[in-house]
């Protein structure tokens, strides 16, 4: 009986250890250490691809929507949550298994530390822990209870910083990026910490500091040579790093983009010529040490309409060059142009521009660098419009982007974004759109591409079995074919789609991961509302989708929010136009939306919904700051004046959307 029970226990151990054998991991970003987005399976393929279906959904117990890629190991599915939380999913049966999400105290945070806290676009995993950011903290979480593990504290919360990006993992560490916002008040930079302890090993910053201290390094010495004579007098740089970094093990290189110059607005005269090093650059260190090892910077001279900063997804390859295997940096930059960069040294090996580009002369063939064109560069007073393609969106930044070694093709979830940066002309209307690229990065040629009614799309992956997915604002998931472009299938999540999904095999079954919501804690959907989101998305809960081909499940809609009412009867039309005014200039929008129409389950008040007592109360909230530690800045210099239009802009502008509600649900009574 006892040999029995031995055997048995055997047995079961040995079946264990094969069905984790037979789950397959997504544990970096973009799935493997070059941050590709490319799954080798084939089994859901072009020929197939009609035949898949949601496998199942699970509603997470969170706030706001997802909008990162998920990582998976050892059958569970990691996310992040805004403020700093995070939760862990079953990647068989879709069951939560932990969450951690916190109260996030805001004492002591400056208004765009507390906004960068919602900036909640990813996470790391290794065998031990989750890591993520929350403001100005590195937190390190026990990956099996989601129980912290330890906490280290990154940057100043009164300084507009904060960390916006995933954390990266490599080399016992982990690899964080601190931007401001690119206000032109505080140094952004890369920072390493041991992945053990959290423990502060070296930090590198992008812009130079107080020219009455010592630099740094011999970087920031020559860096100070070049931001002209009033630097740190009247603004202190930016160089945020926002989001593109990677850590390479084969050079043992951790390699990031620095954010433009943040240069105030009123200065480009002065400034127009200023090389103001290392803004807007490619940068690579020494893993182990942050040592400088190479830099590339995108501009000649001064970036000072935010055109070409080195934030956007870094993906590393070995391609076939001149003959040779060779290890390289791609990265579609933010001013329009794919790059390649050899990995290793940092030389330029070639660029050109994937969506059209107007803002320069022609790009440099040897060095790869570019310079604004004169009428952008130095603005005559009276002149002519000027437009620029694209404008200080980008053509592409933080979403990911795909390399499919099967196909040797990147495939770039761009946008169309020109606009009026200054001068006479703003009456025409610009046209503004997404777009696939599918880009030869060897020939540096486009393949196809497809145009998308949304600017603003999720990331991209693609697979072996010749598919590229794809997510929108609207909700709908799309695959192509990858050879040709061609649409094959399509899915409506009723949830906006931000994230790059992720793929895996669970028990010989490939699984397609697809994370969705009502697009709180991403920046387009949130801050953007007009470009990129509709009224049955915003309140989408927080939901991961698994597809899988012969998934039947139905995954389903969600009711709109209900507005209430509005407390107050309808104010003077010209003093509500005052207070939107009062709204924008206090940057109001970044966490309550340009036109209040906040999501479903978010952590932000919906001011549409305010009630008497808030609005009474708002002189406390604005001026003396009350509700400061949970996230509500303090306005000090916002007059009474002001309260009363801010109070009036809000209830007309609860008039309006509570109206239009309420004239769509007469509407659809009235249908038969």
């Amino acid at each position: 009986m006892l040999r029995s029970l031995v055997a048995f226990v055997i047995a079961a151990a040995a079946a264990v250890s094969t069905l984790a054998a037979e789950t397959s991991d997504w544990p970096f970003l973009g799935g493997n250490r070059q941050s590709q987005q490319y799954f080798a399976g084939d089994q859901i393929n072009s020929d197939n691809i009609g035949s898949m279906g949601a496998l199942w959904y699970s509603d997470l117990p969170v706030k706001e929507g997802l909008v990162a890629n998920p990582l998976v190991k050892d059958g569970v599915i990691y996310q992040p949550v805004p403020r700093g939380g995070a939760v862990a999913t079953d990647l068989t049966t879709g069951k939560t298994v932990w969450t951690y999400d916190p109260p996030f105290d805001f004492t002591g945070y400056s208004q765009a530390s507390m906004t960068v806290v919602h900036y909640t676009r990813g996470l790391a995993i290794d065998e031990q822990h989750v890591y993520l950011g929350a403001g100005c903290q590195l937190l390190a979480l026990d990956r099996r209870s989601g129980q912290k593990a330890w906490a280290s504290r990154v940057c100043d919360p009164a300084s507009d910083s904060g960390i916006a990006a995933y954390p990266r993992v490599g080399n016992g560490e982990v690899f964080v990026g601190i931007t401001n916002f690119e206000y032109g008040t505080n140094r952004g930079f890369a920072a390493a910490f041991d992945a053990t302890s959290g423990k502060e090993l070296w930090r590198f910053y992008t812009v130079p500091g107080d020219p009455k201290h010592p630099p740094e390094n011999k970087q920031m010495e020559i860096a100070s040579k070049t931001w002209g004579p009033d630097y740190w007098t009247d603004f202190r740089g930016a160089g945020g790093v926002w989001e593109g970094m990677i850590y390479d093990p084969q050079t043992n290189l951790v390699i990031f983009g620095a954010g433009n110059p943040g240069v105030p607005y009123g200065r480009a005269g002065s400034l127009a010529d200023q090389q103001m090093l290392y803004s807007d650059s490619l940068i690579a260190l020494n893993a182990s040490t942050g040592k400088y090892v190479w830099s590339f910077q995108y501009l000649k001279g001064g970036d000072l309409w935010d055109l070409s900063d080195g934030a956007a997804h870094i993906v590393l390859a070995d391609l076939p060059l001149g003959g040779q295997t060779r290890h390289v940096v791609m990265q579609a930059a933010k001013n329009g142009f794919f790059y390649l960069f050899d990995a290793k040294t940092g030389k330029f090996i070639s660029a050109n521009n994937y969506v059209p580009v107007t803002n320069y002369d022609p790009i440099d063939a040897n060095t790869g660098r570019l310079t604004v064109r004169e009428g952008m560069r130095h603005p005559q007073k009276g002149g002519p419009a000027q437009i620029a393609n694209p404008d200080g969106w980008g053509a592409h930044t933080l979403e990911l982007m795909s390399y499919n070694p099967k196909t040797k093709l990147v495939y770039i979830p761009a946008f169309i974004f020109p606009s009026y940066m200054y001068g006479r002309g703003q009456e025409k209307k610009l046209a503004k759109y997404g777009r696939l690229v599918a880009w030869d990065p060897i020939a540096q040629k486009e393949r196809w591409h497809v145009d998308l009614p949304m600017v603003k799309n999720g990331g991209v992956l693609s697979t072996a079995g010749n598919l590229v997915f794809q997510g929108t604002p609207t909700g709908n998931l799309y695959a192509y074919d990858a050879t040709t472009g061609r649409r094959l299938w399509s899915y409506d999540t009723h949830g906006i789609i931000q994230g790059a999904p992720s793929a895996v095999s669970v028990n010989g079954k490939e699984v397609i991961l697809v994370p969705t919501g009502d697009g709180a804690g991403g920046l387009t959907v949130k801050y953007e509302s007009d470009l990129a989101t509709t009224r049955e998305t915003t309140t989408a809960p927080s939901r991961l989708v698994a597809f899988a081909l012969g998934g039947t499940v139905t995954v389903p809609n969600h009711p709109p929010k209900e507005l209430l009412p509005p407390a107050r009867a309808p104010e003077d039309v010209a003093l509500a136009k005052k207070g939107q005014t009062v709204f924008r200039k206090n940057q109001c929008g970044n966490c309550h939306s340009e036109d209040l129409n906040l999501g479903g389950a978010s952590y932000i008040p919906d001011l549409r919904n305010i009630r008497e007592p808030t609005l009474e109360s708002m002189p406390q909230i604005l001026q003396k700051g009350v509700l400061s530690s949970l996230g509500m800045p303090k306005f000090p210099d916002m007059s009474d004046e002001d309260v009363v239009a801010l109070q009036a802009f809000i209830i007309n502008a609860a008039w309006s959307e509570y109206n239009q509600q309420q004239s769509q649900k007469q509407g659809a009574a009235a249908s038969p």
